[in-house]
């Protein structure tokens, strides 16, 4: 661990990353050796009543334990409820801007809900492959509780809520003076699978006709922008209204948005949306380079949207919005994912109007490439019906193809039809 480190007991959702990244690694890599690592416990004091964050050295514990239990901890710390049967927000989840929605013990974050279905869905086999019993049920009952809160409490009506105060006010609700839709929450309700269909493609169509600015080429985290509200939602509110995640086009985040549209199966929306915010659209002319100001070579954390600066990038080099939007255009939109360590799962989605698109996938040799092309000929936006390798037919299985990969230093071809 670093020397020193931020130690923000009251944020809702730091912990709840640890069980995500394990459950995502061993997905890809198949090495399920990890869960029985033993690694150490760090330790620090509880912090006391009315201090929210401490920058201090933590210590080491004495006390190992596996990945998995430290996951589970994780989990066991996580799984709170709020009165609407949500978790609580702390001093913020992933928008540490809104960082007094919940400070006082009582807000609750519909984002989090849906982030949560999302961890538990991952956890809960391996949790049956460590004949973790009592926490499976806990588990469990918790998620099926969740799901029903999340679809009753946090519905808006027309899109999903993005949490409540600790008075019990609504954010991100039609009544809301300001904050009335924010992405985040519509992207990972589609991306949970925690969310009815019907509502799922609801709100994300409430939040893209209302957040994605195509003249300027953006897509709003939220909006209206915090401004004049009476309820304080933290320092979100002291940005200036449009600037980064009050209401600009918070990459990071909106690439999500993007995920959840291919997700839909909206592959050509999903496309388009990631070719207007890719920087390099940014820069394509004089004209527009002279608006966005930074680097069409590199990812901006942020892009203002509101006047008179609407267009302009803000922290340019952000290197978490950078590998998200890699993600998003490789694992949602080509549809390329490595499962297991040694197959490629292809299932594309892309625009109709593509009648071919290849991707050169390379092993770790260096050498050893294999060269996907995805046809298509029918103009569709998903669904492969057909894959080779090497000339021999390859595994197609639910509407996506499965490619063995083999280290032998040599150049494989696979093409995949949809």
């Amino acid at each position: 661990p670093p020397a020193s480190c931020g130690i923000r007991t009251t944020f809702s959702d730091d912990l709840l990353w640890l069980p995500l990244f394990a459950a995502e690694y061993v997905a890809t890599t198949g090495d399920q050796s990890l869960w029985k690592q033993q690694v150490r416990f760090l330790t620090a004091p509880q912090l006391p009543p009315g201090e929210v964050e401490k920058f201090l050295t933590p210590e080491d514990s004495g006390e190992t334990g596996s990945v998995y239990e430290h996951c589970c901890r994780s989990l066991d710390r996580g799984l709170t409820t709020g009165r609407h049967g949500l978790p609580l927000m702390g001093s913020g989840d992933w928008n540490d801007g809104m960082n007094r929605v919940g400070h006082a013990g009582s807000g609750e974050s519909v984002w989090l809900g849906f982030f949560i279905d999302y961890i538990l869905e991952r956890m809960l086999p391996v949790c049956r492959q460590f004949n973790d019993n009592q926490r499976l049920e806990k588990y469990q009952a918790y998620r099926k509780q969740l799901r029903d809160s999340l679809n009753d409490a946090g519905w808006d009506g027309a899109w999903y809520r993005r949490a409540f105060f600790d008075d019990g006010t609504p954010l991100g609700s039609a009544s809301s003076d300001e904050c009335q839709i924010d992405a985040l929450v519509q992207a990972w309700a589609v991306m949970s699978n925690a969310a009815p269909p019907k509502r799922a493609k609801a709100a994300m169509a409430e939040a893209e006709r209302r957040l994605v600015d195509k003249q300027a080429g953006l897509i709003r985290l939220l909006d209206p922008p915090f401004d004049q509200m009476s309820s304080d939602p933290g320092y979100i509110k002291g940005y200036v209204p449009g600037v980064r995640e009050n209401g600009g086009q918070y990459t990071h985040g909106v690439l999500w948005f993007i995920r959840a549209m291919a997700e839909l199966g909206q592959g050509g929306r999903a496309a388009d949306l990631l070719e207007m915010i890719s920087p390099i659209s940014h820069g394509a002319t004089n004209e527009t380079a002279k608006v966005y100001k930074t680097e069409p070579y590199v990812v901006a954390a942020d892009v203002y949207s509101q006047p008179p600066h609407v267009g302009r990038g803000g922290w340019s080099w952000y290197t978490g919005s950078a590998g998200w939007m890699w993600r998003v255009a490789v694992e949602s939109i080509l549809g390329v994912r490595l499962e297991g360590g040694d197959t490629l799962r292809v299932d594309p989605r892309i625009s109709a109007e593509w009648p071919h698109c290849q991707i050169c996938y390379r092993l770790a040799d260096g050498v050893t490439c294999y060269e996907i092309t995805i046809e298509n000929p029918n103009g569709k936006q998903l669904g492969v019906t057909a894959a080779t390798l090497d000339g021999q037919p390859a595994k197609v299985e639910e509407a996506a193809a499965y490619i063995p990969l083999v280290q032998d230093g040599q150049r494989h071809a696979v093409t995949v039809t949809l």
